[in-house]
């Protein structure tokens, strides 16, 4: 498959480095020759130096022939630009980035009248991103399938917990469903098996039934008080989203914001949130707003190192629940290192929803990604699969299917019922899975399987 990328930015990047090693044809065209040249060296792709949304460098780029082209660089118009000139030129499929809230209002006009394929808003991704992370105060991360009927928690193994030292077999804790689908031992990932034993600050991956994980988190002593506010430092877009949506949910929202325009745009845009002009990474600003009353406390200025101490002087003075934005990889594990849990990426959050899309278009088969997380460091994948008529699993048994090692199928969806499978169940056309695995690159259901 031959993939256009336009913007060597910070996506850019990591779409280059995440999809050159799932073996597509990488071409990149970014106009800052000195980006272009580093991504070049440390990833397998091509490059040519110029404008996106330019005919001329399109067509030098191969762009007619592209069975996807990816608009991410930094200016919303040069995407949505360039995504029409793709198409028109003939590329199959077209994605771009727009981070406007004024551009995000006409997605169905872009999609149906430009021909842009799929437009994607990291910002209004990570918001979403919060918000299932708000409705699990206890877990660290909250990746949702299945339109969010289905969510994977991930927590970490406390000391003196009920599941420390026990076998998977052996932890009957709820009367739902429970299912630990994935482990994380000092930086090993692990698809267990019922024998598998827990130990002291594992992370662990969790699904489950609604009634069933509630259950769990209570039995094991993680927070559970219900978030009824939100104190966001910071009023950049990703903030702008996560407040109208907290707001859409009846949340209590206030907005902490330095720069003075800024700050009035959100008043105006945000009339149902409370909207502070000052400097939310000052003690004396926090104590003024009675910051420890709130429930929730995202950090989310545009400079990492301040997201991170604003945390920690959160985590020491409050019990929130503390969420992190972070933009660069390199200070992740510096932050988990400093015991900060809830960390939100957008990059990485952009970068597994387009590479989720391209898989979509990889294979027209008898099963299609529908939905993908990346877990553990990415060390696993969620994968979301409807199986088509034609499957070569359908009627077969599970204790019967011949499946891959490092694969355990979490859930199955049917006919909007939600199944957690035994042996003795079985696939029918039209079911949604969601497999866990070690397996890198999936494509389609079918790769799980030993044929």
């Amino acid at each position: 498959m031959k993939i256009v990328i336009v913007g060597a930015g910070k996506v850019g990047e990591v779409l280059c480095k995440d999809l050159s090693l799932e073996g597509y044809d990488i071409i990149l065209i970014e106009q800052n020759k000195e980006k272009l040249e580093a991504i070049i060296d440390t990833t397998d792709v091509t490059g040519f130096v110029g404008n996106g949304a330019s005919i001329d460098v399109q067509m030098e780029a191969g762009v007619d022939t592209a069975d996807i082209f990816i608009a991410v660089s930094e200016k919303d118009e040069i995407n949505i630009i360039a995504s029409i000139i793709a198409k028109k030129l003939g590329a199959k499929d077209t994605v771009a980035r727009v981070r406007s809230p004024e551009y995000n209002q006409n997605v169905e006009f872009a999609q149906k009248e430009l021909g842009i394929s799929f437009m994607i808003n990291p910002e209004k991704q990570s918001a979403k991103t919060i918000m299932d992370s708000i409705k699990f105060p206890g877990a660290i991360s909250v990746d949702s399938f299945m339109h969010g009927k289905v969510n994977i928690l991930e927590f970490s193994v406390k000391e003196e917990s009920p599941i420390e030292n026990k076998a998977l077999k052996d932890i009957k804790m709820t009367k739902g469903h429970i299912l630990i689908c994935a482990v994380d031992r000092d930086g090993e990932a692990f698809i267990p098996d019922g024998n598998f034993v827990l130990e002291k600050d594992d992370r662990i991956q969790v699904t489950g039934d609604m009634a069933a994980l509630k259950e769990f988190i209570l039995k094991c002593n993680y927070p559970n008080k219900l978030i009824k506010s939100l104190l966001i430092i910071g009023g950049g877009e990703l903030s702008y989203y996560l407040a109208l949506e907290s707001i859409r949910r009846k949340l209590k929202v206030k907005i902490i914001e330095i720069d003075e325009k800024r700050a009035e745009y959100l008043a105006e845009a945000l009339p149902e949130a409370l909207i502070i002009h000052g400097d939310g990474t000052d003690h004396d600003t926090l104590f003024e707003q009675r910051f420890e009353n709130y429930d929730a406390i995202v950090s989310s200025t545009p400079i990492d190192e301040e997201n991170i101490m604003l945390s920690m002087y959160a985590e020491s003075m409050t019990d929130a629940k503390n969420i992190v934005k972070i933009s660069r990889d390199r200070l992740t594990p510096l932050a988990k290192n400093l015991g900060i849990n809830t960390i939100i990426t957008p990059k990485a959050i952009i970068a597994d929803n387009i590479t989720r899309y391209v898989r979509s278009k990889a294979k027209i088969s008898s099963s299609k990604v529908e939905n993908l997380h990346r877990l553990l460091n990415k060390e696993v994948e969620a994968i979301q699969f409807s199986i088509g008529e034609s499957n070569q699993a359908l009627g077969i048994a599970f204790k019967d299917l011949k499946v891959k090692p490092g694969v355990l199928f979490a859930c199955i969806q049917r006919n909007g019922e939600i199944i957690f499978p035994t042996g003795n169940d079985f696939f029918i056309a039209g079911d949604n899975v969601v497999v866990v695995s070690k397996l890198k690159f999936l494509n389609e259901f079918e790769d799980v399987l030993v044929l």
